[in-house]
């Protein structure tokens, strides 16, 4: 329906003229003067698919082919308007230039026994992105670059093409779910779009100067200005599309299309991660969606391949990120590392001890902070462990000047093994006979005596219930027991690191030992462990940037209390 007021498409459901604000007055919908009729004795047309300023598309069959096809008809009242008749044709002129599985195919051109002129294209089944969108966010990233790489390979034909096509938006890209391609792209509407070769047979400009065409909410700042736009402005949109893809919002909110216009040109898009905070948008992805929403051009990706390839780059690295690491062969399945938090050193691959020693751990940068929730906390420690030679110079040592004397030391040496080996079993697992050898101990030892100066732990309160008294902090000490926890989970070994965590924890109780008690509590599959320790670090740091995971962890588990 067109607005009485000011002209303006205001659709088929709106009860106020987007434009001017006007209230519209409907009326019973009279019977559609094409349908059920036959245009140019090839075309029966079937339904009406949508409406626009410049006419009706509707859903036709070809009747020599038995096939479906769209036609978009000119509106009769606009056939006396030689500009407007001039742009219809040209968007038929620049749609069949276009020769990419993701534009649309146009199939003919012609006029109806009434004089109508229509554009025949290929029928797309599936919704456009603007549906999708409504029903379906949040869409997942890779989803994302997936769909917006269509796109851009449909532009990037175009521009080839010498063709700008100046209204991109959700609405002009059809999204088909087919068998073995689920989100296949169609990029439709080039009815404003741009030739820019200079062959000189389009006549007349269409566009007088300083002429503002194309969709406020998408519109590149030289688009808004009336200026002379290249492909870059159709880059400008993409941006857009992927601000409004990966937030579900637009970059800038306004109630006009003047006002539209006016951010466009003066305002700087705020980053997407603070529009939607709870949003998972990789900082690779941010930083390349405000790159392509620069005011000047030549700031934006160079063309829509180099566009194209920064966002397979980008899913390449995040694809490599999101992998588990590798696991040792004949070691203890390691526990993989959360999608959102990293309080835990990554672990070594290795098959030898050298292997498994932290490596040199990278800070992170200040952008990728806004996607982990927890800044890394593991400093690399020097290897404690003596190498092969020392080991070889050690066992030379003990060895006797009799061979025959042999068998005694290799007696006394495995009867010490076995002795360690007891001692260590009922240190770490005694009084809990139902738990795995490597389980974790719900009374872990505690540091030693000489460790603490005033006085020993409370027994009777479970460790992250504690009031560590002040008398009893000793800082450099509970940095050594959490460097070596850190070591133990690098080697997979979450009961030792669980333990020398708890001892850091009674010398220090800061909140970074008690989400790193919690997160190796949760992937050995002890929730209510990993929950009593998480919500210790929530009452120590109630502003906690791992709120939204341990929250989120928390709903999985049932019945548990809300932080």
């Amino acid at each position: 329906m067109l607005c009485p007021s000011c002209g303006a498409d205001a659709r088929e459901s709106s009860k106020y003229c987007p434009a001017c604000g006007s209230s519209l007055v409907r009326t019973v919908a009279e019977a559609d003067e094409y349908i059920g009729k036959t245009l140019a004795k090839k075309y029966r047309v079937e339904a009406l698919i949508g409406e626009g300023g410049m006419g009706k598309v509707y859903r036709s069959r070809q009747l020599a082919l038995d096939k479906p096809v769209v036609l978009k008809v000119l509106r009769q009242s606009l056939l006396s308007d030689e500009r407007t008749v001039a742009r219809f044709q040209r968007e038929a002129k620049a749609a069949s230039r276009l020769n990419h599985p993701n534009s649309i195919s146009i199939l003919d051109f012609g006029q109806a026994d009434d004089g109508a002129l229509f554009i025949a294209m290929e029928f797309v089944p599936g919704q456009d992105l603007h549906q999708l969108l409504n029903r379906e966010w949040p869409l997942a990233e890779g989803r994302v670059i997936r769909i917006v790489s269509q796109v851009l390979s449909a532009l990037s034909d175009a521009h080839g093409a010498g063709v700008i096509h100046r209204d991109l938006k959700p609405e002009n890209i059809m999204v088909e779910q087919r068998r073995n391609d689920v989100d296949f792209v169609k990029v439709l509407d080039f009815g404003i779009a741009k030739i820019t070769d200079s062959s000189g047979e389009d006549g007349p400009a269409l566009t007088r100067a300083g002429f503002v065409c194309g969709t406020p909410e998408y519109m590149s700042p030289e688009q808004a200005r009336g200026a002379s736009v290249d492909h870059r402005s159709d880059l400008y949109a993409v941006g857009v599309l992927l601000y409004q893809l990966t937030t579900g919002l637009l970059p800038f909110e306004s109630d006009s299309a003047v006002g539209f216009a006016t951010k466009h040109l003066t305002e700087e898009p705020p980053p997407p991660s603070k529009r939607r905070p709870e949003a998972r948008i990789s900082v690779g992805m941010e930083r390349l969606i405000l790159r392509a929403l620069s005011k000047d051009p030549d700031d934006r990706p160079a063309n829509a391949e180099a566009f194209k390839a920064e966002l397979h780059a980008l899913e390449h690295r995040e694809r490599r990120r999101s992998e588990p690491a590798p696991r040792r062969s004949g070691a203890a399945a390691a526990p993989m590392s959360s999608p959102v938090l990293a309080p835990l050193p990554r672990r070594g691959t290795g098959g030898s001890h050298l292997a498994t020693q932290p490596g040199t751990v990278r800070d992170w940068d200040a952008a990728e902070a806004t996607v982990r929730a927890v800044p890394e906390l593991i400093q690399t420690t020097p290897n404690p462990m003596p190498s092969s030679d020392k080991l070889e110079e050690s066992t030379v040592a003990l060895a006797p000047d009799n061979p025959g004397g042999l068998g005694f030391f290799k007696v006394l040496t495995l009867t010490l093994v076995l002795a360690a080996g007891a001692l260590a079993y009922y240190y770490f697992f005694n009084g809990d006979a139902a738990t795995a050898p490597y389980s974790i101990p719900k009374n872990a030892p505690v540091p030693r005596k000489e460790d603490i100066q005033t006085q020993g732990p409370d027994f009777s309160t479970p460790l992250h219930s504690q009031e560590i008294p002040a008398q009893a902090l000793n800082v450099p000490k509970s940095r050594e027991y959490e460097m070596e926890g850190d070591q133990q989970y690098q080697r997979g070994r979450l009961d030792l690191a669980a333990t020398h965590y708890k001892n850091a924890f009674q010398l220090n109780p800061k909140p970074e030992l008690s989400l790193k008690l919690g997160e190796v509590y949760w992937q050995h599959e002890l929730p209510g462990e990993a929950l009593a320790w998480w919500s210790r670090h929530l009452r120590d740091a109630p502003a906690s940037v791992a709120r939204s995971y341990i929250v989120e962890q928390r709903k999985s588990v049932a019945g548990a209390p809300t932080p």
